[in-house]
């Protein structure tokens, strides 16, 4: 009889726990975007918003925002990748810089990317001068077209 009734408790207690509908998930706010959500503004080329990328961390420095991050990774001559976390509770927003890309995982505090040196040897130099604007436009001629 004493085993039926600690099951019933057993039972109680589950539904309990269950009940409550918490899960061990982190809770996102849909429609608003976590560095528009910080006053950093919008996102910048780069950024894995709401991923935390592991790796062989290195360096930890107090951070700003995720675009500080970034450049103190291309800025080290180590860094393959960085992981800018948000500040929560009583914990400070960090920088991380890692060895190595690590493998990405969600999170809904940190903004990841790879350093930019490894991404423009990656995918070549990208070329930021825009060409001279023309003087005359194409198929445009000096002299005036003739009358008929």
């Amino acid at each position: 009889m004493r085993l039926v009734m600690l099951f019933a408790a057993a039972a109680c207690l589950c539904l309990v726990a269950g009940a409550d509908g918490v899960t061990r998930k982190a809770v996102s706010s849909p429609g608003m975007d976590q560095l528009t959500a910080t006053g950093a503004g919008a996102t910048a080329p780069g950024h894995e918003t709401y991923t935390y990328r592991h790796g062989a961390t290195y360096k930890v420095e107090a951070g700003s925002t995720a675009l500080d991050c970034q450049i103190a990774c291309g800025e080290d001559g180590v860094c393959q990748a960085w992981s800018f976390v948000e500040a929560y509770g009583s914990a400070g927003a960090r920088c991380e810089l890692k060895r190595g890309g690590g493998s990405p995982e969600e999170n809904l505090l940190a903004t990841s990317g790879v350093s930019p040196r490894v991404d423009a040897s990656y995918w070549g130099e990208a070329s930021t001068d825009a060409p001279a604007p023309a003087d005359d436009l194409a198929g445009e001629s000096a002299e005036p077209a003739p009358e008929n």
